[in-house]
Parts: structure tokens; sequence; C-alpha cells
């Protein structure tokens, strides 16, 4: 699995894509087309929260593969989610 060519192909396509509503179906959508390479999708986990301020969460999860582990940090405001970070282990 070559991780380096997944994280630039997602970083490259949260750019470009529209990730206000739904940022974790984005990346979830973006990881398909890596499929031959991560496996199934097996689930989702939520690792925690933590309040920042006033209507501003830190949401923390990890989307498992077959192959890897995706770790996506959140920052959520009212209707807007901003991805912070992934890593991909």
């Amino acid at each position: 699995m070559n991780t380096r060519k997944i994280k630039l192909a997602l970083t490259a396509g949260l750019i470009n894509k529209n990730t206000n509503s739904n940022a974790l179906a984005s990346v979830k959508d973006l990881m398909t087309s890596f499929a031959d390479e991560v496996g199934h999708f097996l689930g989702l986990i939520n690792m925690g929260n933590a309040s920042l301020g006033s209507n501003t969460i830190r949401e923390s999860y990890a989307l498992r593969y077959e192959n890897c582990t995706l770790n996506v940090d959140l920052v959520s405001q009212a209707n807007r989610q901003t991805i912070q970070g992934f890593n991909l282990r």
C-alpha cells in the first residue's frame, strides 16, 4: 500500500471538494478510489469530542478499513465541518 500516494490524493481531493456539510462522508467517498489497496470499509469509530468554545467542537474519528485505519480530526461550528488533519496508519 502506497500511503504517500493515498495521503496526497486525499489532500488534493479535500481541497477540491466542498466538505462544509459532511466532511466524513467526503473522506469516505475519496477513499473508495483506493479500495484495492486499503480494503473494504469496516466501520467508523468516534474517538472523542472536545469543546473549543461557544458552538465549536473538535471531533476525532477512526475510519477502519481491512488494511489500514484513517484517523480524522474535525472542527465543527454550527452547520460547517472543517478537517483539521488526518493520519493514515
